[in-house]
């Protein structure tokens, strides 16, 4: 119950942001449909129109994951970090029974967003869930395919080279070596090295 209550307030906020414009409009599509017309707005670099649609699927109805997601998505965009933190834990919440490609989305986008605000213990816990959980490797961002699993390893090495946790980086840069086809005996020498491996690695992203 709390959870719900949460996720409703969370949709409220959003509703209330976005004003009235369109609300007799908002029913005439589904919560999907509206959230496809998001991503479309999304993918040609029409922010307010995603913010517009994503809402409009929340007031259809406030649970959908996915809305929450995109939203999350935009706002990294526009560089509304807060804004994209806080729409990613509503769809967190919302999103036990979403499918993978979604859950898979929304952990991506939380991690990304916690470490562009220098939270690099709750980014590694997002995107580490997503390892652990919701196959994080094969990840395609739906809306992006440039967006992928290898990023997310990205994330990964630099969360955990801002933790100072060797033991970490030297996994994630690993499992970037294996993914572009490289041996995956790294050892860890010396954070300046390790800085250096990043660099590289990023620079051979597959996608």
């Amino acid at each position: 119950m709390l959870k719900k209550l949460l996720i409703l307030v969370g949709a409220a906020a959003i509703i209330l942001s976005l004003g009235c414009d369109g609300d007799e409009d908002f029913e005439m599509m589904s919560q999907a449909e509206w959230t496809r017309e998001g991503w479309l707005c999304w993918e040609r670099g029409d922010y307010d129109g995603a913010e517009s649609a994503f809402g409009n699927a929340l007031k259809v109805d406030p649970y959908y994951a996915e809305a929450h997601g995109g939203l999350g998505w935009t706002y990294i965009r526009t560089q509304d970090m807060e804004q994209a933190i806080d729409r990613f834990e509503n769809a967190i919440l919302a999103s036990e029974e979403a499918e993978m490609y979604v859950r898979q989305l929304i952990y991506m986008g939380a991690a990304t967003a916690y470490q562009a605000s220098d939270d690099y213990k709750l980014s590694a816990e997002r995107g580490r869930y997503m390892v652990n959980n919701l196959n994080g490797q094969s990840f395609k961002f739906v809306a992006d395919e440039k967006v992928t699993g290898y990023d997310l390893f990205i994330v990964l090495a630099l969360d955990y080279y801002g933790l100072g946790n060797a033991d970490n980086c030297v996994w994630a840069i690993n499992k970037m070596r294996g993914m572009v086809g490289e041996s995956t005996n790294y050892q860890f020498s010396n954070w300046k090295n390790v800085t250096t491996e990043i660099e590289r690695l990023t620079g051979k992203d597959p996608s």
